[in-house]
């Protein structure tokens, strides 16, 4: 409506602006804060893990699994029933649309608790970072994707090379703890690659929904007989330090997922993956110094750096590709 009022006219432009103003900080603060939270949850994750295997000696992969699994399903029920975020209500017919990534899921989750029991956080972080190439080769194989580029191929084989020299470099190399590392990065592969089908159609937080009702049967199972006596048998569930480590690590492990899926909603996929490189690379930088350390070697340091590089120079070019 008109009005000889310029004044008038003016405060609405300036209430207009500063609501406007209000909402986009609003949105960047979600965005900014969601990717913050992941690289915290993140870079926590393996620190966490390896304090409860190690120093505390709780080597029980599948009861920790377990109880993730039942504080994130408590925490997603939660969720489902007060509206916060839309999942159908779990069935069997909608846990057996998902059950071959599940198994994968679990198989990754424990062999990477196993890996992660018999090595260095830098050395962790070095075999983790060849998921991609797995997955890259898994892609193509089974998914019928394009043949990446030779930049895309360079830094694969500077990451997988680097991986290797650091192995070999590896002064406390157990052959046990790389087989699970492997085995890991492999099964890590194929839960990706199965999962991004069922990712067309749905949420990534059905798919977390789904995974872990899928799951956890196979966690308490294996959980109470394989670890149960042993469990029972550990002296340090008085210990207060144990307890809080404990309880930071299955919260954390929560926390991660939630996080992934929060950072990929706020922002995309990519920055998801840029936040991934700058958390391997401070974990790194963190694992030289802590849990012993690490022996330096010029072929180990020599390898994880060249690992590094190809690392960053593969989020880089799939962030380039992404932006043309």
């Amino acid at each position: 409506m008109a009005s000889s009022n310029g004044n008038y006219a003016l405060i609405q432009v300036v209430e207009h602006k500063s609501k406007s103003n209000k909402k986009e900080f609003i949105q960047n603060f979600e965005s900014i804060g969601s990717a913050v939270l992941y690289g915290i949850c993140s870079t926590s994750m393996a620190f966490a893990n390896k304090t409860v295997i190690t120093s505390y000696q709780f080597d029980f992969p599948f009861f920790i699994m377990a109880c993730q699994m039942m504080l994130c399903i408590i925490f997603l029920e939660g969720l489902r029933i007060y509206n916060v975020v839309y999942i159908p209500k779990y069935s069997l017919k909608l846990g057996q649309s998902f059950l071959w990534p599940s198994v994968f899921y679990a198989l990754h989750a424990i062999s990477a608790l196993y890996a992660l029991g018999g090595m260095s956080i830098p050395m962790y972080v070095a075999v983790k970072r060849c998921a991609p190439i797995v997955t890259l080769i898994l892609s193509v194989v089974i998914l019928k994707k394009n043949v990446p580029s030779m930049k895309i191929i360079l830094a694969v084989t500077l990451i997988s090379f680097g991986c290797i020299l650091a192995g070999f470099g590896d002064i406390e190399f157990e052959m046990r703890a790389y087989t699970y590392g492997a085995v890991s990065v492999l099964v890590q592969g194929l839960y990706l690659t199965l999962a991004q089908k069922s990712l067309e159609e749905m949420s990534a937080l059905l798919v977390l929904y789904i995974s872990c009702y899928n799951t956890i049967p196979l966690f308490v199972f294996i959980g109470l007989f394989y670890e149960g006596q042993s469990i029972i048998k550990f002296e340090k569930f008085s210990d207060s330090g144990f307890l809080l480590c404990f309880f930071i690590q299955v919260v954390t492990g929560v926390l991660l997922n939630y996080s992934l899926f929060l950072c990929t909603a706020k922002n995309s996929a990519l920055t998801t993956s840029l936040v991934g490189v700058l958390k391997s690379v401070l974990q790194t930088t963190i694992g030289f110094f802590t849990f012993g350390g690490v022996e330096f070697n010029s072929l180990n340091i020599f390898g994880i750096s060249l690992n590094m590089l190809g690392g960053i120079m593969y989020t880089y070019t799939k962030y380039m590709e992404k932006f043309k």
